[in-house]
């Protein structure tokens, strides 16, 4: 005889809440102890400094999605789409070649699908919340890439 496992939709949307916060967490932590904090001033805004944030910055923005996910937050969808525009392009860019990428391999190849569906998830409202805007597409296309380019090119 055998047992079928049945998971309602609302039970695996909370599970997915839960295993991207677990990823996200992982990450962050994993990423934060690689963190050079320097008491100087005058590197703080260098791009070798800030650079070392990226990896953390997409940890963390995984990490917050996945608890508005598990939360039930009404605007999720902003927040899907910033880490599924910070990390595609992240990653896109290195792979083109116009710019090198402080986030390791293996973690390329974790994020990069995790945001591709985050992208679709949020872009096409699966969760069925909160619609994005317009303007919010906008400025989390324009805001992550002005995160990821312009410490390289500044």
């Amino acid at each position: 005889m055998s047992s079928k496992i049945i998971m309602t939709r609302q039970q695996f949307i909370s599970f997915s809440g839960i295993v991207l916060t677990v990823i996200g967490g992982i990450f962050s932590l994993m990423f934060l102890a690689s963190v050079q904090f320097e008491l100087n001033p005058t590197v703080w805004f260098s791009a070798s400094y800030y650079l070392q944030f990226i990896p953390l910055y997409i940890a963390s923005t995984l990490l917050i999605s996945g608890i508005f996910i598990s939360a039930k937050f009404s605007k999720v969808n902003v927040y899907l789409a910033v880490f599924g525009h910070a990390t595609s392009e992240e990653i896109l860019f290195h792979i083109l070649g116009l710019a090198t990428s402080p986030l390791p391999l293996y973690a390329m190849y974790i994020f990069l699908p995790i945001s591709l569906v985050a992208l679709w998830v949020a872009y096409f409202n699966v969760l069925e919340k909160k619609s994005i805007s317009v303007t919010e597409a906008l400025f989390g296309f324009i805001f992550s890439t002005a995160f990821i380019l312009l410490p390289r090119y500044y």
